[in-house]
């Protein structure tokens, strides 16, 4: 949507901002004081769709000057250094974690912050020699980042193998409890040891990272990847120019009939969403110059190449609850065969307009888009109208393995990231090889990524980031506080009521 002066001046005496946070959101408003019909192009149509959010893009402005989200293969410093900052290859584990925080500060995103930080292990495996003393450097390491970056957009990545370097790092996050940063272990049941799988349950219990992604899966999807953000799959050494997406819920309210929804006006949104980031990504890469003159392109960290945007989806569970309500039948979303036959019809549609349309400056993914499950946000009114994802509404949720049985069908359209969150008791972490009996039952009915937490933990997984409830207590009271995924996920827990998620005390699911 368009900022006015009004919206900068109210950032500029907001009581509740830091200084950091007030800047990131002065930029933001900057870029969306221009009309983007005049300066991207836009259709008046395709702006109508974005005003009666349908079309929702997230506030991303569009004066764009960076790609959203930056994914750099940090090998390159490890190997070669960096020679905008005047930095050689590190030659051991103090020069590489100084080397790491230094480049982090230059690496942009839609937040300003970096939302990828490298596949932390393998990058600082080599360097381990001494387990006790280097613990307490990775350790102090971790914690800054959470202090200099404070923004759980923020991810760093582990596995899929067993390293020295990858048991410091999770024991380190389960003695610092800071959401940031957010984090995922690449699994693989055949190569991941159960030993480390069960010390990454643990983590993800106590601390609600990291979550589990299916490593073949997403390999077979993208090649060489990396998870950023919440959990956004994104191809290594590039990333994503733009994240737009669809509101499901709020298109749903409009049609009269299933297929009104899939033949006529999703199709109609869904094209019209693909030309506004078609056209957002001409002005990205032809005028801004990002490419042109930012040295994590010069220096090989990232390729133009290499980069690709997202089409996504929040309110499949709204939409579906409003068609299904239309054909007379009490049901919802999660627990209705003709709610999952609706829901296949609306992804099977979305996939092929998707698949009809030629992107432009994605080569790295066929010249398509990637189809995203977004997790969702509080920029409107429409977004309490519109449940994360395809997850299944609070409060409405199956037995689990119901749910997984009943979820685990959607994520095979999302190739640029899709997950469910599952809260359990205490109990589970006396049984983590039960945890991970659920994973990969979970990922051999077909999942792609999956997490758990404790429920009673003051540190939990919002929708795909991390937030501290005593945070957002605080800012609820309007105190500023570090974070600004804060803001977030009150938003969130406003719009969904992703604190209250289902208690999961269930028997042990088995992928048998």
């Amino acid at each position: 949507m368009l900022a006015t002066k009004e919206d900068l001046l109210n950032v500029i005496t907001s009581n509740n901002l830091t200084y950091h946070q007030k800047l990131m959101c002065l930029g933001n408003s900057a870029e969306r004081l221009f009309d983007p019909r005049e300066l991207l192009g836009y259709t008046d149509e395709e702006w109508e769709y974005i005003n009666n959010q349908m079309i929702c893009d997230l506030n991303e402005g569009y004066a764009i000057y960076r790609p959203r989200y930056i994914i750099p293969d940090y090998e390159v410093y490890i190997n070669n250094g960096c020679k905008f900052l005047s930095l050689p290859a590190p030659t051991d584990l103090d020069e590489a974690l100084d080397g790491l925080l230094i480049l982090y500060t230059h690496v942009p995103s839609v937040t300003t912050y970096p939302v990828f930080i490298g596949h932390l292990d393998t990058l600082l495996d080599r360097f381990v020699t001494n387990e006790d003393t280097d613990y307490i450097k990775i350790k102090r390491f971790l914690n800054h980042i959470d202090k200099m970056i404070p923004d759980s957009f923020c991810h760093a990545n582990i596995g899929p193998k067993e390293t020295l370097a990858g048991r410091l790092i999770l024991k380190a996050i389960i003695e610092l409890q800071n959401p940031t940063p957010n984090m995922s272990i690449k699994y693989n049941k055949e190569t991941t040891s159960r030993e480390f799988a069960e010390l990454a349950a643990k983590a993800c219990l106590l601390v609600s990272k990291p979550s589990f992604a299916n490593d073949e899966y997403y390999k077979s999807d993208l090649g060489d990847y990396a998870l950023a953000s919440c959990y956004n799959a994104l191809p290594l050494a590039g990333g994503a120019y733009s994240l737009t997406r669809l509101r499901l819920g709020t298109i749903a309210k409009a049609v009269k009939s299933a297929d009104d929804m899939v033949n006529n006006l999703l199709p109609k949104v869904a094209k019209l969403a693909l030309s506004t980031m078609d056209k957002r990504h001409k002005f990205l890469v032809e005028k801004s110059n990002y490419f042109n003159v930012d040295f994590l392109t010069k220096e090989g960290f990232i390729k133009r190449e290499n980069f690709t945007s997202m089409i996504a989806i929040v309110g499949l569970a709204d939409a579906v609850n409003f068609i299904l309500n239309l054909e007379g039948l009490n049901e919802t979303f999660g627990k209705s065969k003709r709610g999952d036959e609706i829901a296949t019809a609306i992804l099977d549609k979305l996939k092929e307009v998707n698949d009809a349309h030629t992107g432009v400056y994605v080569e790295r993914t066929n010249n398509h888009y990637l189809l995203h499950a977004q997790v969702g946000a509080g920029l409107h009114d429409e977004d309490k109208n519109n449940t994360p994802a395809h997850r299944v509404k609070v409060g409405q949720e199956p037995m689990l393995l119901e749910h997984l049985k009943q979820s685990a069908p959607f994520h095979k359209y999302f190739p640029s990231g899709t997950g469910d969150l599952f809260a359990f008791d205490q109990t589970y972490t006396d049984h983590l090889d039960a945890v991970v009996d659920i994973i990969d039952g979970a990922f051999a009915l077909g999942y792609r990524y999956i997490t758990t937490y404790l429920k009673n933990t003051d540190l939990i997984r919002v929708t795909g980031y991390l937030v501290k409830k005593s945070e957002v207590e605080k800012y609820r009271k309007g105190e500023a506080v570090l974070r600004d995924t804060t803001w977030y996920g009150s938003q969130t827990d406003d719009n969904a009521q992703v604190f209250d998620r289902s208690l999961r005390d269930e028997a042990n699911v088995k992928g048998e």
